[in-house]
């Protein structure tokens, strides 16, 4: 996928991969790994715990594209989400259509509720 840098002209060329072998995705921007998420597969759970992203390409709005990949990943192999990386769970805050991939049990230990999302619309009315 090609993105835009803000205040840039050029675009950047990203993927983003599985690296089974050290558990964990992978954001390369024009080939080079700029970030990953470090995660655990427990019994058809993926505990999601800690994402990086290289501070210069922070302002790039990066996260956002690398964990909407990696939610759409895991719910094409239907594996449940444990959200415990607080990157992801900002990110789910503003998109809930990805909460059903957490298990409905374990959904208000996330602090996943539309409140979350109103406070946001509310801040946005203003």
């Amino acid at each position: 996928m090609d993105l835009r840098y803000p205040n840039r002209s050029t675009s950047l060329r990203t993927a983003v991969r599985d690296n089974m072998k050290l558990s964990r995705f992978e954001l390369y921007v024009d080939g080079d790994n700029v970030g990953y998420l470090q995660y655990e597969n427990r019994q058809g759970q993926i505990w999601l715990l800690h994402t990086t992203i290289e501070q210069r390409f922070k302002r790039a709005r990066l996260d956002t594209y690398f964990v909407g990949n990696v939610l759409e990943n895991l719910h094409r192999r239907r594996l449940a989400v444990m959200p415990f990386c607080p990157t992801v769970r900002g990110y789910l805050g503003g998109h809930p259509e990805w909460a059903s991939l957490i298990p409905a049990s374990e959904r208000s230990r996330f602090r996943l509720t539309p409140a979350s999302r109103s406070r946001k619309t509310a801040s946005r009315a203003s």
